[in-house]
């Protein structure tokens, strides 16, 4: 399965945009480690709405409006597929409390939040789509089964398709089910290769996808700093095809592979090899 990557968003403590990634990538993220997390303010979302909405809404809108600005494709118009292993964990952990105890009387914002979702549709409101969006959920392995997602979705329909992939921090209980020491959010707009090599673009990272056995690691970051970053979230595996994608960038002429962790016992590989720079 070959597509082109031509837009990237991210959001994390001291990781904020792509050009901060790279800046920081040349310095081996030195500073990464004294970094702390700033909730992001999506311009796109009246301030109202912002607070409303809760982190992983935010989160998720962000990301989305970053890469579809890098890559520069129509946003009103791109489907999306939204991946996350426990989803909005802050809301779910309200909800739980409040269902517990004597007053059960919940929010009706924090419940219509509490969906799945509830970020694609923020997004979709923001952006003017209609296109048609996807929720996908493989626990610890969503963002593998996501990144399939979207792209069998870009081929089978010849369209860009932008896929976006969160997971909060947890707190005790949740933290039982899934251990998240650090928030993080990346997204990636997905074309097929043909399409992608019509348009001008600042970004263009040809990726070829396959399945490996179970046998074979998923890939950590190389920058040590950002790989114990990575490690804190289930959506972590963005951030190496990121450091990918940046790196092979700057160098203009080398490829390289990445592998993510999928459901069933495989895993996703996704060779990288750059193609051009736009």
């Amino acid at each position: 399965m070959k597509i082109t990557l031509t837009g990237i968003g991210l959001w994390a403590r001291g990781l904020t945009s792509l050009a901060g990634f790279a800046a920081a990538s040349r310095d081996g993220f030195a500073a990464l480690s004294e970094a702390q997390f700033e909730p992001p303010k999506p311009i796109a979302i009246p301030s109202r709405e912002r607070r409303r909405a809760g982190l992983a809404i935010n989160l998720g809108v962000e990301v989305a409006h970053q890469a579809c600005d890098v890559s520069g494709i129509d946003k009103s118009s791109v489907a999306s597929v939204f991946v996350s292993a426990l989803g909005d964990t802050a809301t779910t952990d309200y909800m739980c409390r409040k269902l517990s105890g004597a007053d059960k009387l919940l929010s009706p914002t924090k419940f219509h939040n509490s969906v799945h979702n509830a970020p694609a549709c923020y997004w979709a409101i923001s952006a003017d789509n209609r296109a048609p969006n996807t929720f996908v959920g493989g626990f610890l392995e969503s963002l593998g089964a996501g990144l399939f997602e979207a792209s069998s979705q870009a081929i089978g329909a010849d369209a860009p398709v932008l896929l976006v992939a969160y997971d909060l921090a947890t707190a005790p209980p949740l933290d039982e089910v899934a251990a998240i020491g650090d928030t993080l959010a990346v997204a990636f707009v997905i074309e097929p290769t043909r399409q992608a090599q019509l348009r001008q673009t600042s970004l263009a990272v040809d990726a070829k996808l396959r399945f490996v056995g179970n046998a074979v690691p998923a890939t950590a970051p190389r920058a040590a700093a950002l790989a114990r970053l990575a490690a804190t979230n289930p959506m972590g595996g963005g951030l190496a095809l990121v450091e990918r994608c940046v790196a092979e960038c700057a160098k203009g002429d080398e490829s390289g592979e990445s592998v993510l962790r999928f459901p069933a016992g495989s895993q996703a590989h996704v060779e990288l090899r750059l193609e051009s720079t736009r």
